[in-house]
């Protein structure tokens, strides 16, 4: 029986997971939630779950229930749920965490020397080599859980990085992806938050619709899977049935295939090397019908970007990151319009003059300030944007 903490609980993977565990109650106990502000939920996922270890990330005035149910420890706070990751001793922990604010976790996972399921993208753009070191020193295993990462991963499997010839990720195009540059200026974040396949929380289905979380992702391959950005490419597959696809150096090429699901992703990294039934719809190949296109970048420089910031190396990577939370933020906020975002992301090769780029990290805190001073100058190019 192996022991399951879930990080994001309530989010779209931390929903996911527990549905997966769920059907392998023989397998996997879920010992320990968290959530950053829906106690409510969290509390009635831990009940149903039978959960006895939760953390909520914001003060929560709906914890009465709690009182009732002594069986139940509550942590708060990232500290609390620092403390509760060293203290369940669990076998596998998931970051479904959306955002920087997953590295201080994903690091205090990677300490445990466990398993660490990934699905949250920002702290390996933000410091990728880093938390690989950490991995090796504390021995813990770091599987990807991103569809498109998942299946590289596997299509990986019994061959090494001096076999791909390239690495070639698959995009839904999200809602955009299709429609006129002419149509840009008047996006709504109503319309930015519609994805046609996924449904997200709202910060990553904003990347989604600016293709900015497939730049993201290009840099993630880059990180996990030592290939230098030239072998990295995208193409528009509206259906997401093929979630990526590896080209070997022989001419032969391996995809990965599935409805799309994260439930098979998930299952494929709880149960590595073996495989677990995951609940999703099988797919029907007579009725199938796959499409790839190449991406517009006119429309979506963004993915650009993530090739300019590999090229240049150090902490770029880091700072787009930082620009890109900081452009998102203010669009949800209806502060800059959908076009602007773009705009405000590009400055990110102009912050060299105030951030240090090649600055080195041996702590997360040293990390963590160097994105304070990052969001702080993004938030000053900004302003030429603001309403």
């Amino acid at each position: 029986m192996k022991k399951v903490l879930v990080l994001g609980s309530t989010g779209s993977i931390g929903k996911t997971t527990l549905e997966v565990l769920d059907l392998h109650k023989e397998n996997f106990e879920c010992i320990g939630l968290s959530a950053n502000k829906n106690f409510q939920a969290l509390y009635d996922q831990a009940s149903k779950y039978s959960v006895k270890n939760i953390c909520i990330q914001e003060d929560s005035s709906s914890e009465t229930d709690l009182k009732k149910n002594s069986n139940i420890r509550l942590y708060r706070g990232s500290d609390g749920q620092n403390e509760m990751i060293r203290e369940i001793n669990a076998d596998i922990i998931i970051i479904g965490i959306s955002g920087s604010i997953g590295l201080e976790a994903t690091h205090e996972a990677i300490k445990t020397g466990k398993r660490v399921l990934i699905a949250n993208k920002e702290p390996l753009v933000m410091c990728g080599d880093f938390l690989l070191n950490e991995a090796k020193k504390y021995k813990s295993e770091i599987i990807p859980l991103d569809s498109e990462h998942s299946a590289i991963f596997q299509c990986l499997q019994g061959s090494s990085k001096d076999d791909i010839n390239k690495i070639i990720l698959c995009c839904s195009g999200g809602p955009f992806w299709d429609k006129k540059i002419e149509s840009f200026e008047k996006i709504t974040v109503e319309d930015a938050l519609n994805h046609p396949i996924w449904k997200m929380g709202k910060k990553i289905s904003v990347d989604s619709s600016t293709l900015m979380n497939k730049s993201l992702e290009i840099i993630e391959a880059s990180v996990l899977f030592g290939v230098d950005s030239n072998k990295i490419d995208v193409v528009i597959h509206p259906q997401h049935v093929v979630h990526s696809m590896v080209e070997f150096k022989d001419g032969s090429v391996i995809s990965n295939l599935s409805t799309p699901d994260m439930k098979a992703s998930i299952a494929f990294g709880l149960g590595f090397p073996k495989r677990l039934e995951s609940g999703v719809e099988k797919l029907s190949f007579s009725d199938l019908s796959l499409n790839f296109f190449e991406p517009d970048r006119k429309k979506f420089p963004s993915l650009d970007f993530a090739k300019e910031a590999l090229h240049l190396g150090g902490n770029f990577p880091l700072i787009l990151n930082s620009f890109n939370e900081v452009a998102v933020d203010l669009f949800l906020k209806e502060k800059i319009n959908f076009l602007d975002i773009f705009k405000l992301i590009s400055h990110a090769f102009d912050a060299g003059d105030n951030v240090d780029i090649n600055a080195k990290f041996d702590t997360i805190d040293e990390i963590l300030h160097l994105e304070g001073l990052s969001k702080k100058q993004a938030k000053v190019f900004a302003e030429r944007y603001t309403f």
